[in-house]
């Protein structure tokens, strides 16, 4: 069900607004088998809208025909029908999962780029080039594009500034801007996505590492450090390390031991799961466009592409849960014909985006750089499900071995389909054949692809990835990306309250049971396994096997339970680095919950028990409420600190006014032990009720977000606009507010209505 707002009047001048339940169209139902996830993935997000936003696309077939006529609309005008045809198969049936913006933007009446992310450095270390950053990162969020930045050309704390300050307050002290310039752009009901990094040996990395741990600080950034192979030398051998900056303006070098900078990034990535890292060497040494202003300075928001400055991330993936010949029997097998054909297609459909999209770009350097590499990213999702279906354990060295043939197979086949490309429609302009060929991802290629690239050049810089297949992949019914199945089944509620909550199965299992009258998800085959129910060892190992074969990278996530020890990640942290991957993300169970600043509260010293003045100054604000009026009075001791809440429901009796009597008192206590009202605000705003309200302009959610906003009111004058709260596994989905909300391939999205934090 889709749901829309509906404006109703109460007493007064008070708006209520109900929610209204809007069946999805019958035929987009029936299109997915009935499936509403699957459904409302489709229709909320890729169906197209004319310009007055109604919608115009009900089946995904007819998505299918209009991405497929648009991309070939770019063809030679003889070779148009045959591409509007052969786009069209490898679309259909999801055989190939474009980016999602591309499904959104191709044929879209509106202005909007088909790219997902862009990458684009701070020109320069001035307050000039910090806000040019935000004005061209504001501008590309609002055509649909994300971006990853670098904060390391900025200078370090304590360095000197020829203004009023004298000194600088670092790097990091940026990174709220950056956010904060994020959070504020909205596309089309969602917000920007942000990457911020800096490199290991920049002096301010300790601040960097720590930043997070403040959960109302850069709430809509990911962060990661950029780690060397020097530095990870100086971890093993307990050495020193050299923090340096240095530009025409400042200069700047310490020593450091190297353990310090690594017990705090692992402890963070223990407590927090951020930041990530970047082996940044790896990156550089296996990247196939250092040469020629190609040269890749940083990553997209998801860290799966690499990229040079204004670079663009044109992605999308093969479903290989789609080639699989008599999958769940002993004959199994990879259906190569058809693999090979859609590999081959979606090179061409993603060169073809590039052309399609150069006058979409956000910016005119974006325009530049992405057709001055031609950089693409042929992905690859549903490995979970192909594994299964072939009857192999994801956790495995067979597999792992299996996989690796696999990879080096498919990637072969896309950079000989890229040279077929160039001797039809010529190379990239920066392309050098010396210069490309030494580069070493190069070198691993099969000797006849090398020979092609050598004798009639290659169409793109770059042609491999693996982006996070969040929505897409709950579109095309498939496991993500090349995670394994990240569960069997999930709990869903039901509309109707008399039905409660209902199971439902991943879309391979469900087909599996039918085929095998299987009724018990606990009689599936040992080869049925979770992402929890594998070693992490088992994980990185596969991402460092289907590494080889990527010339960027990979968004991939180590689940890990929630009582792993610190020393057992930075053990998974060594072992990515020591097998060649190109960065690690990990989950931990629970690791999001538990930090709410709580050593800060820690470190606190006991209060001594409260003693009330028998005079107390205060103010109450009324605001109104459909079960009534709400009475909130804040009052301060002798040195105006907050120490007491009231809150009085004018409702004779009833729950609620018992309910809001005790909320005012566990404040009152909260606050006379030492606590924070900010903090008090920040854990009540934002949670809903049954009944959303209207106040003088102020959204009223429920009775405790009601008192957050006259808190704010009556400690600051007004009503502040706060960043969402941190999403965690089991949190509340911003869009279905359902607690189904998990984090898979390196972002949260939400098994009950398919929303994606990263898409």
């Amino acid at each position: 069900m889709t749901t829309e707002l509906e404006s109703g009047s109460d007493t007064g001048d008070q708006k209520l607004q109900k929610v209204v339940e809007v069946p999805l169209p019958k035929e987009t139902l029936d299109a997915f088998d009935g499936d509403e996830l699957r459904a409302r993935v489709f229709y909320e997000k890729y169906a197209l809208r004319d310009k007055t936003g109604k919608k115009v696309e009900t089946k995904p077939e007819q998505m299918w025909k209009r991405v497929a006529a648009e991309l070939a609309s770019v063809e030679k005008e003889e070779k148009k029908k045959e591409w509007t045809e052969n786009f069209h198969w490898l679309l259909e049936n999801y055989r190939f999962v474009p980016g999602g913006r591309i499904l959104f933007g191709a044929g879209q009446p509106r202005r909007a780029t088909l790219l997902n992310c862009y990458f684009f450095k701070i020109k320069e270390d001035s307050i000039e080039g910090i806000f040019d950053w935000c004005k061209e990162a504001a501008r590309t969020y609002s055509f649909g594009g994300g971006v990853g930045t670098d904060i390391s050309g900025l200078r370090p704390r304590g360095s000197p500034v020829n203004n009023a300050a004298i000194y600088s307050s670092g790097s990091v002290s940026f990174m709220e801007l950056l956010s904060t310039t994020t959070g504020t752009i909205g596309q089309e009901g969602r917000r920007g996505a942000l990457m911020i990094t800096i490199r290991v040996d920049h002096p301010d990395i300790f601040d960097f590492i720590n930043v997070k741990k403040d959960l109302k600080r850069v709430n809509y950034a990911n962060v990661s450090v950029k780690v060397t192979d020097d530095f990870m030398r100086a971890v093993e051998r307990d050495g020193d390390f050299e923090l340096h900056f240095k530009n025409e303006k400042v200069e700047f070098s310490r020593k450091v031991r190297a353990r310090e900078i690594w017990d705090q990034l692992i402890k963070a990535a223990w407590q927090s799961d951020e930041p990530g890292v970047i082996f940044w060497d790896s990156m550089k040494k296996y990247s196939t466009t250092e040469y020629n202003n190609m040269e890749v300075q940083g990553v997209n928001p998801c860290s799966e592409q690499t990229l040079e400055n204004y670079g663009c991330c044109c992605l999308g993936s093969v479903n290989l849960s789609y080639f699989v010949k008599e999958p769940f029997t002993d004959h199994s097998s990879v259906d190569w014909d058809d693999l090979v054909k859609a590999t081959q297609y979606g090179v061409r459909f993603l060169d073809n985006v590039l052309d399609y999209n150069a006058d979409k770009h956000p910016l005119a350097q974006q325009r530049t750089a992405s057709l001055w590499s031609r950089r693409i990213g042929v992905g690859i999702t549903g490995l979970g499900d192909m594994l299964i279906k072939l009857g192999l354990k994801y956790d495995e060295e067979a597999t792992v071995e299996f996989v690796d043939k696999l990879f080096e197979r498919i990637v072969n086949v896309i950079y000989d389909y890229s040279t077929e490309l160039a001797k039809e429609k010529g190379v990239f302009p920066a392309f050098d054949p010396d210069k490309h060929l030494a580069q070493p991802f190069i070198q691993n290629l099969d000797v006849k692809v090398r020979d092609k690239i050598r004798n009639q050049g290659i169409r793109n810089a770059a042609l491999t990835t693996i982006p996070p297949v969040g929505s897409g992949s709950i579109l095309a019914g498939s496991s993500s990306g090349v995670e394994p199945v990240f569960a069997m089944s999930y709990t869903r509620r039901s509309k109707s309250l008399s039905e409660g909550e209902f199971k439902v199965f991943h879309p391979l299992v469900k087909d599996y049971m039918r085929v095998h009258h299987v009724t018990d998800e606990k009689n599936l085959p040992t080869y049925f396994v979770t992402a929890h129910q594998i070693k992490p060892e088992m994980r990185v190992k596969m991402q460092a096997a289907i590494q080889k074969h990527i010339d960027t990278a990979i968004s991939s996530t180590v689940n890990l339970p929630e009582e792993i020890s610190v020393e057992e990640v930075q053990k998974i942290y060594f072992l990515a680095w020591k097998l060649g991957c190109k960065g690690i993300t990990i989950y931990r169970e629970g690791s999001r919950e538990g930090i709410l600043e709580t050593a800060k509260v820690e470190k606190k010293e006991k209060s001594k028990q409260f003693e009330r003045a028998k005079v107390m100054t205060g103010r109450t604000l009324k605001l109104k409420l459909p079960q009534g009026g709400l009475y909130v009075t804040a009052n301060s001791d002798e040195r105006g600190s907050l120490k007491e809440v009231f809150v009085t429901l004018g409702k004779l009796g009833g729950d609620e006014k018992a309910d809001a009597e005790a909320l005012g008192r566990l404040i009152s206590l909260y606050l006379q032990h030492g606590g924070d009202i900010q903090n008090v605000v920040r854990m009540l705003k934002g949670i809903r009720g049954k009944y959303v309200s209207w106040d003088d302009g102020i959204q009223l959610l429920s009775i405790p977000d009601a008192v957050s906003k006259a808190l704010e009111i009556l400690v600051q004058g007004k009503v502040t606009k706060e960043a969402p709260q941190n999403l965690v596994t089991g949190s509340t989905c911003p869009d279905c507010e359902q607690s189904s909300i998990i984090f898979e391939n390196g972002c949260y999205r939400c098994t009950n209505c398919g929303y994606s934090k990263c898409e």
